[in-house]
């Protein structure tokens, strides 16, 4: 490598760097103002706390839903031990665990490349998520739909690294391990939510179909997934919860418009994701980095291109899929939907890329792209990455909630809320309505009808009878002096 190639480097594994810190230390800080939502966080442990922890999940798993594992995780947040600070907490482990995730995949995939550099991709696919993320808040913060999204898709990182070491081992001590470390990601991962449960089952069919296809192979881990995703499907999908859920929504069940409208709606988001983000030109980044690799160390990207083709689409649509089947088609997927279907068009677009430049590899000698290339590359990133970064409202939003303090006023008012509560010896309660509602953090408050669902749970969590938000006066009408 001459003296200007490892200047580049040096320059580009800087601005993946800066990249990663730009969206990191924003998220991390906003953590420690966060706060457990009306929507759902209370439910969970007012049913805990009426039933039993094993009642309480026996009566959400007959009545609502078939998320065994998600319901585990719901039924068991800070709240049981009367934590807010868990809340606090809880986001920087799951921030810090999904990043780690995405930097040991890396690792895995292009092991000849140096840390710095995975750490580096671990920025550039973190700065592209966060930034065009369809809602901060139900990614990280809001409990009741990160135990259900983000977790299990942290999760499906792991298994596929775990997957990726297991055919390495050469012990059977580690291959069984590491193979019952697998069955229980499958375990968890189908558990979590319909949305997980149908990426894990394409997962596991495109990697059975790769090995019995294309090479014509079958392994003891093979078996024991399969059982494992067997077990799996039959607990979610035995569960009278689930048809208690479908059947209170007489609109659902469409399967043709469902699907036809679930690959509609991927043909806008992924126009969207495409070009009006800097996807393209950190693409153009990733091929130049591809073709420093040598042949041999692309080996993980050898799946057939239009074999992965098929399977990537699949994973896109079949997360949609379910929104519009089990609601309507009339009414848009929720953004933890979204979210979900973001983080996986990112993966799989840039290994899309990494097989497809194999495939061509094969075909004709792929050599480092001339030193022109760097140059030019380097003067249309940096500029368009800065143009980006200054439209980006996203941006905007988490660093406004941090910086001008309204995430720290939210944290306030939702601590003098709780004072106020506690120190009231009537059993029904009126709060104010919060002043400060950051948008990365904030989900729901609780109503002024003190029979809303909210409320109920609010209020039975705090031992209380009732709690509402006081009325606001209305006084757009009244004459002024």
């Amino acid at each position: 490598m001459n003296k200007r190639q490892n200047t580049y480097r040096i320059v580009g594994n800087g601005l993946n760097m800066a990249l990663l810190a730009l969206v990191l230390i924003p998220l991390i800080a906003l953590s420690f103002y966060n706060h457990p939502s009306a929507a759902d966080d209370y439910c969970f442990i007012d049913t805990v706390f009426k039933y039993g922890w094993m009642e309480g999940m026996h009566h959400y798993y007959i009545g609502w839903t078939g998320r065994y594992f998600g319901i585990l995780l719901n039924h068991s947040n800070p709240l049981i031990i009367r934590s807010v600070a868990g809340f606090k907490i809880l986001p920087i482990v799951l921030i810090l665990s999904f990043s780690g995730a995405l930097y040991v995949l890396f690792r895995q995939l292009t092991p000849t490349l140096s840390r710095k550099a995975h750490a580096g991709f671990t920025g550039v696919l973190l700065f592209l998520y966060i930034t065009k993320l369809p809602n901060i808040a139900e990614a990280f913060y809001w409990m009741a739909a990160f135990v259900t999204y983000t977790v299990p898709n942290t999760l499906t990182i792991l298994w596929l690294v775990v997957m990726i070491r297991w055919y390495r081992l050469e012990t059977m001590q580690m291959k069984v391990l590491t193979g019952i470390f697998a069955g229980f990601l499958t375990f968890a991962i189908m558990g979590s939510s319909e949305i997980n449960l149908l990426v894990q089952s394409l997962l596991l069919a495109g990697w059975w179909g790769y090995r019995l296809i294309f090479q014509r192979k079958t392994d003891g881990l093979m078996a024991w997934l399969a059982a494992v995703a067997g077990l799996s499907l039959y607990l979610f999908f035995s569960a009278p919860g689930n048809e208690a859920r479908m059947g209170g929504n007489p609109v659902s069940g469409n399967i043709p418009e469902s699907v036809l409208y679930a690959f509609r709606k991927l043909a806008i988001l992924s126009f969207d994701w495409i070009f009006r983000t800097p996807l393209l030109l950190l693409t153009a980044a990733w091929i130049y980095v591809l073709s420093t690799i040598t042949p041999q160390a692309l080996k993980h990207f050898k799946v057939p291109f239009f074999y992965m083709a098929l399977l990537y689409t699949g994973i896109l649509a079949a997360q949609i899929f379910p929104s519009y089947y089990a609601i309507s088609i009339e009414v848009e997927p929720a953004p933890r939907v979204l979210n979900s279907v973001y983080l996986y068009f990112l993966l799989g677009w840039f290994y899309m890329v990494g097989a497809g430049y194999y495939w061509i590899s094969q075909k004709r000698t792929m050599s480092t792209l001339n030193t022109m290339y760097q140059p030019v590359l380097v003067a249309l990133l940096v500029p368009g990455l800065l143009f980006f970064m200054y439209k980006n409202q996203s941006l905007r939003t988490i660093y406004s909630d941090w910086l001008r303090g309204k995430a720290s006023a939210y944290n306030k008012e939702m601590y003098a809320r709780y004072d106020l509560i506690h120190a009231s010896s009537e059993s029904v309660v009126a709060v104010p309505a919060l002043k400060n509602l950051p948008q990365t953090l904030f989900v729901e408050d609780i109503q002024t009808n003190p029979v809303h669902l909210w409320n109920k749970c609010t209020a039975g969590y705090f031992g209380k009878s009732a709690i509402y938000l006081i009325q606001e006066k209305d006084t757009s009408h009244e004459l002024t002096p």
